[in-house]
């Protein structure tokens, strides 16, 4: 199933079936950087960058990374799947209502 973010790349499929298109990375860089980083996304996206310089040259490919998990968590929820992180929790979409049940890993990080 395409998505709206990487046109032509299916961010649902768990078959060898899959036909994954390469997106236009010059078209996803200009989206990224017209979208200003705020708050904890920043802090992630930082965080991303030094913790995997080679990985990331800069904060435009860690964002990219980053938004590649959003458009996932979109695509299950637009599939009417739930959405399991583990160790961070799920998503599910209860009736058009985005729900998060948080993993106990995570809940007991904070208690």
């Amino acid at each position: 199933m395409p998505n709206q973010d990487y046109p032509g790349v299916c961010m649902a499929c768990s078959t060898e079936d899959c036909k994954i298109v390469a997106p236009d990375l010059a078209v996803v860089r200009e989206r990224v950087r017209d979208n200003p980083l705020t708050d904890y996304t920043l802090n992630v996206v930082n965080n991303m960058t030094m913790a995997m310089p080679d990985k990331f040259k800069d904060n435009d490919e860690a964002y990219m990374a980053f938004d590649v998990v959003k458009a996932v968590i979109a695509m299950g929820l637009q599939n009417k799947d739930s959405v399991v992180f583990h160790g961070l929790g799920t998503f599910k979409n209860d009736g058009g209502k985005v729900t998060f049940v948080p993993d106990p890993v995570l809940e007991a990080a904070i208690s």
